[in-house]
């Protein structure tokens, strides 16, 4: 029941081979369901002896009754629109999809910009395959300096904040109490700071960052514009100005701006220093006390930003961007 090549030869002889063996099926269902079937009871029954999916079963067998009980329907088949003739009758998106490309935006930042400037509902994938087609999928490494300047000009014009759930056995001395990371991360520069915590209650949270901000300002002079964060509780409140976070961000006059759901990419850059932080200092070890971990944490801040070169900023360290 997988995908059969249409064409003549050898496919065609498994073509007819396909369809014989689905309308046998297709008969034994109807027997089932009309309970004369000598073996088999209950359509469950069958489906597991003849080794059968149900639910793609169910997609030939719908499609099979749709089409008037047409064999050529058994035949598996692309359906909707054909993404080839797409460079034929939309001009104006590939102009617009070159253009933002250009730009350094990628497909999810294309497909929203389509969406809201042209009414144009292009998916992210369906962006990628077009820009694949037009071989503009990969940036150049122009267009990534490019996007940088574009995007981001000095640091403290965006930081990412967000909570790490740490291993329960990393302080094997605490037994069950839950220890989380919170940090903040300057989008332009890297430049990042980390603290340890018991709670994530909105509270604790907010103290935490207050203090993180205080950090990254006496150390790296670095004061936020906006702060990004997702929208788990202890963060995110846009209807509550009481909120502690908010009132946080509020005192520092720094604008709260929130990921879109389930999009953890928009959040990619402190997203992807958790697994950096895993693989360099975290796992496999294990520590002696929380003040054990909260000193290598904070070593390991100082040596982030000062003394390692990053990928994302052509191999310089992140306090030479400050």
């Amino acid at each position: 029941m997988g995908r059969i090549d249409r064409s003549n030869g050898q496919d065609a002889v498994m073509e007819q081979r396909h369809i014989r063996s689905m309308l046998a099926h297709f008969d034994e269902y109807e027997r089932v369901k009309r309970k004369q079937h000598s073996d088999h009871t209950f359509v469950h029954e069958f489906f597991a002896a003849r080794g059968l999916c149900k639910q793609n079963f169910h997609k030939y067998y719908r499609r099979f009754l749709l089409h008037n009980r047409d064999v050529n329907a058994l035949l598996p088949h692309r359906t909707g629109r054909k993404f080839k003739h797409a460079l034929e009758h939309a001009p104006q998106v590939l102009e617009a999809v070159i253009a933002l490309r250009s730009q350094g935006y990628n497909r999810f930042d294309i497909a929203v910009i389509l969406h809201k400037l042209q009414q144009v509902t292009l998916c992210p994938t369906a962006v990628y395959r077009l820009m694949k087609k037009l071989n503009i999928h990969r940036l150049n490494p122009v267009i990534k300096a490019q996007k940088r300047r574009i995007i981001k000009m000095a640091a403290g014009e965006l930081g990412h904040v967000d909570i790490h759930y740490l291993a329960r056995d990393l302080v094997p001395s605490i037994g069950k109490q839950k220890l989380y990371l919170i940090g903040i991360i300057d989008s332009y520069s890297r430049v990042i700071w980390l603290d340890v915590l018991t709670s994530i209650k909105s509270i604790d949270v907010a103290f935490a960052a207050n203090a993180l901000l205080l950090r990254m300002k006496q150390r790296y002079d670095i004061e936020f514009k906006e702060i990004m964060s997702d929208n788990g509780s202890e963060f995110a409140s846009r209807n509550n100005p009481q909120h502690p976070f908010e009132k946080t961000l509020d005192f520092y006059g720094i604008k709260h701006r929130y990921t879109k759901p389930c999009s953890p990419q928009t959040n990619g850059k402190i997203e992807r220093f958790w697994r950096t932080i895993e693989e360099e200092l975290l796992s496999p070890e294990t520590f002696k006390s929380i003040d054990e971990l909260k000193h290598y944490i904070t070593g390991y801040c100082v040596y982030y930003n000062e003394h390692r070169s990053h990928q994302g900023i052509n191999l310089q360290y992140p306090v030479q961007l400050c």
